[in-house]
């Protein structure tokens, strides 16, 4: 009997980050990755975008397993949040295994979390079926990618990855023979990373960050300090080999950065000689030209503790930026972090300081180009494709590099979807796709305030954020008497990033007598629904600021009755 198989994606599609994917085989669901994203400057006040878990949460007795191919919060970051609701054995390496446990140590779960530990090439049978994951180079170590097997061929997803032959670090190597050993067998459907999918060539070399750093470390005579964000791990290996390589003594600028480093050590991705790490006693021993200051971060809070750095406001006050020293900027700021980013990088400048800021156009992350993808539509030669992660431009560009290969892939086997959308084959193994069914399958990202604490924002609050950075808000308010049916105190107005209020008194009178005229007329006869009545003057309070200066603040109007 065929296999009948759905795919769809609750977050990853023409988007950045949130990835999660459902793959749904005669009603057994896997899941691959289950992400999250980090808002830009339209989201104010959200920490992170989640992946909306509703569906899975809905189908929880038929969930078989999580498959966390690597140590990224685009791929791991949001199952902590709904994890109590939706348990289901998490399949991943030790290493990442590690990273989720550090990460999840401030959310407290009521169910524990269940893992099942695999090699990053390896196989594992789970609810009868094989699964063969098969080690990717990326910049998480012991990345990988998957193959389920199902009675039409494998259904592959590839997560991140690059074609690199030269890594001998094994944590970050390309397996090419396992990938090699799944060719031998039917790939039924593809899903390849399509972040990439624009650029030509390969992507390596150009993801290397050694190039371009390198002659600090060999030629320079100052102290260096050097920030990376925290999952980059290739990127911090290669630091570290750099101080290896020239005998430079490596300090480990806080706890966050301590920790981070320990665990990498533990699993030896990076591997640092004990008498190369300088103890916290003993930084001010260390010649300034043999010492390199390394600062991990998440995000934000990188740029921010630079920032503090350079103000002196930071907890370390023996780590301050002077003109004697090299600053390396390694974290290249996301489209979501470039605000910050900016502006910490005019306070470095402040200091004197030799700046070297690394652009996104001299270093790429590690993910598939063009190149990359054609080796591996070419190894494997998909029956069906679907590109996945990425934005829509992305994921066209991939499916016309698909195309254009010459190996059976058309208009009718090569697919874009949105998120929602299922992409289902039936037994006799046509395909169809179902347009998405937001009561059933929901996939509006999940909004997180508040660093820690598990809670949904509404939409409607993100609104109200917006509109107060932009318009400001009124405020006015009165006391009324129920007994005596009428205005006892009031009314007052404020506003706030609005109008200058000296400036204002006419608009805020104007205001006042709107808002006593719905209050009086309503208590005059006898309707005390004071909501509809807030909700009357809100309208025209809104309409005649609109017609008087063009701005529309958030309007509060407030009514105490006694």
């Amino acid at each position: 009997m065929e296999d009948v198989i759905k795919v769809a994606a609750l977050g990853g599609l023409d988007e950045n980050g949130r990835d999660c994917y459902v793959i749904d085989i005669n009603n057994d669901i896997f899941v691959l990755d289950c992400g999250l994203a980090l808002p830009d400057k339209t989201i104010p006040g959200v920490d992170y975008l989640l992946v909306n878990a509703q569906y899975l949460i809905s189908n929880k007795k038929r969930l078989k397993a999580y498959i966390m191919t690597h140590a990224h919060d685009e791929n791991m970051g949001a199952l902590k949040y709904f994890y109590d609701y939706a348990p289901a054995p998490i399949v991943c390496t030790a290493f990442t295994k590690r990273v989720i446990e550090t990460q999840f140590s401030f959310n407290t779960l009521r169910v524990p979390l269940n893992f099942h530990i695999v090699l990053p090439t390896s196989s594992l049978e789970i609810a009868g079926r094989k699964l063969h994951f098969f080690q990717t180079a990326h910049n998480a170590a012991y990345s990988f990618g998957v193959a389920i097997e199902t009675t039409k061929g494998n259904i592959v997803y590839t997560s991140d990855f690059i074609v690199d032959y030269s890594v001998k670090i094994p944590a970050y190597i390309f397996n090419i023979k396992a990938l090699s050993a799944l060719s031998e067998k039917p790939t039924f459907l593809l899903m390849s990373d399509s972040k990439g999918a624009t650029q030509e060539g390969y992507c390596a070399p150009h993801h290397r960050v050694t190039p371009l750093i390198e002659k600090y470390f060999k030629n320079g005579d100052k102290r260096i300090l050097i920030d990376c964000f925290w999952q980059n791990f290739y990127r911090i290996s290669e630091i570290i080999d750099l101080c290896v390589e020239n005998n430079k003594k490596l300090f480990f600028y806080n706890g966050f950065t301590r920790r981070i480093m320990e665990m990498l050590m533990e699993f030896n991705p990076a591997r640092i000689p004990n008498n190369m790490i300088v103890k916290n006693e003993d930084l001010l021993r260390v010649r300034e030209q043999d010492l390199v200051v390394l600062i991990l971060g998440d995000g934000s809070e990188l740029y921010e503790e630079l920032i503090k750095i350079v103000d002196g406001t930071n907890d370390d006050k023996r780590v301050r930026l002077t003109s004697t020293d090299i600053f390396i900027s390694a974290a290249i700021a996301t489209p979501t972090l470039e605000t910050i980013a900016t502006r910490s990088n005019d306070y470095l400048y402040r200091t004197g300081a030799e700046v070297v800021l690394i652009t996104k156009k001299q270093l790429v992350s590690m993910h598939p180009r063009q190149d990359d993808l054609k080796f591996f539509l070419s190894v494997l030669k998909p029956k069906y494709y679907l590109p996945v992660r990425g934005n829509y431009t992305n994921l066209m560009a991939n499916a016309k590099l698909a195309l254009s290969m010459g190996i059976g892939l058309n208009h009718t086997n090569v697919f874009i979807l949105d998120n929602g959308m299922q992409l289902c084959f039936s037994e006799n193994g046509r395909p169809s796709i179902l347009p998405n069914n937001p009561s059933e399958m929901p996939t509006h990202p999940i909004l997180v305030d508040g660093r820690g604490v598990s809670t949904s924002v509404d939409e409607n609050i993100v609104d109200d954020r917006r509109q107060l950075s932009v318009d400001g808000v009124v405020v006015v308010a009165l006391s009324v008497s129920l007994a005596e049916k009428r205005i006892i105190a009031g009314p007052d107005c404020q506003m706030r990033g609005f109008v200058y209020v000296k400036e204002a008194e006419p608009l805020l009178k104007s205001i006042s007598n709107i808002f006593v005229d719905e209050v009086t007329t309503a208590l005059s006869v006898n309707n005390t629904n004071f909501e509809e009545v807030k909700a009357n003057a809100r309208e025209r309070i809104r309409r005649f600021i609109k017609r008087e200066n063009g701005r529309e603040p958030m309007i509060v109007p407030l009514i105490v009755a006694k």
